[in-house]
């Protein structure tokens, strides 16, 4: 697996974590959108606390762009320094490669699976800079499926057939031209209209830590739980977990009820309709045990 990230949202962090130290993943490579040198520094750092040194990081604009005036703009969110201390800042950040560059080294692996947790700016400019290049699977958090085509609509978009939503809105032409090209051979979408509806909850953290007491190597794991611990508020609801289910339905795609659709984009948002024959598909049910399963292997 290469895992395509951002860091204002940490959930893209807490699933490097578990990403990094899963028994069944193997991690090829993390690129960083847009990939500042803070943002380079935590996710070196997260990599050399799970004990995987290995795992070569890759910045959409390279490291030359950290001198610019955009790239010394702080793009970690204050959520990490609170959580992890000042000391991610100083940490060595090593050889950053040019991510777009590296993912296209990487995908000589013909059984990769890219994850997007971002806008998927990477692997979009990989994909026009090297047309040659072939992917196994893309799959992208974010996207919409409305009530025509998920059984149980979250009761915030009851009635929407499209919504914004921030990844691919974040890079529309990218997300677009990755959904016409043949070179990908699957595609799933995990939809807002799902994984907003996956809430840490106390219930959900004790189930996690029944799963994972007679696997107490699992650093990145243990420190995805603590951060996630962090989110909960007086009536026991915290964060809203879109990447790590994404993760856990790239590792398992029985962690969703998936549909092939084509996906489309209309005044700025965007929609599914059920089309057979794209090769692309996309979440319209959730099944919380076997989520639950998944995070504790």
């Amino acid at each position: 697996m290469i895992f395509e990230m951002e860091t204002s949202d940490p959930d893209d962090f807490m699933t490097l974590l578990w990403l990094a130290d899963h028994p069944g993943v193997e991690l090829l490579g993390v690129l960083v959108t847009p990939g500042s040198q803070d943002q380079c520094q935590l996710v070196r750092w997260g990599l050399d606390r799970c004990g995987r040194p290995d795992v070569p990081i890759g910045a959409l604009h390279g490291p030359s762009w950290w001198a610019t005036s955009d790239g010394k703009k702080a793009r970690v969110s204050g959520f990490h320094h609170a959580c992890y201390g000042e000391g991610i800042l100083q940490h060595p950040v090593g050889e950053v490669a040019i991510g777009p560059a590296l993912l296209a080294e990487l995908l000589r692996d013909p059984d990769a699976t890219v994850l997007v947790g971002a806008a998927p700016k990477n692997i979009g400019k990989a994909f026009k800079d090297v047309p040659e290049l072939r992917l196994a699977r893309w799959v992208q958090q974010g996207g919409f499926a409305g009530d025509d085509l998920v059984a149980e609509p979250l009761e915030k978009f009851r009635g929407r057939l499209t919504c914004p939503s921030f990844n691919p809105g974040g890079a529309p032409r990218e997300t677009l031209a990755l959904l016409a090209s043949p070179q990908i051979d699957q595609r799933v979408f995990v939809s807002k209209n799902v994984c907003h509806g996956v809430v840490w909850t106390p219930s959900m953290q004790d189930a996690l830590n029944r799963r994972i007491s007679s696997n107490p190597s699992r650093v990145g794991l243990r420190m995805m739980i603590d951060a996630l611990d962090r989110y909960l508020d007086d009536k026991g609801v915290g964060k809203a977990m879109h990447d790590l289910v994404a993760a856990a339905c790239a590792l398992d795609e029985r962690v969703c009820d998936l549909a092939e659709v084509e996906i489309y984009r209309a005044k700025g948002e965007w929609g599914a309709r059920a089309v057979q024959g794209t090769r692309t598909r996309i979440s319209i049910g959730f099944h919380e045990e076997r989520f639950l399963d998944v995070l504790g292997r």
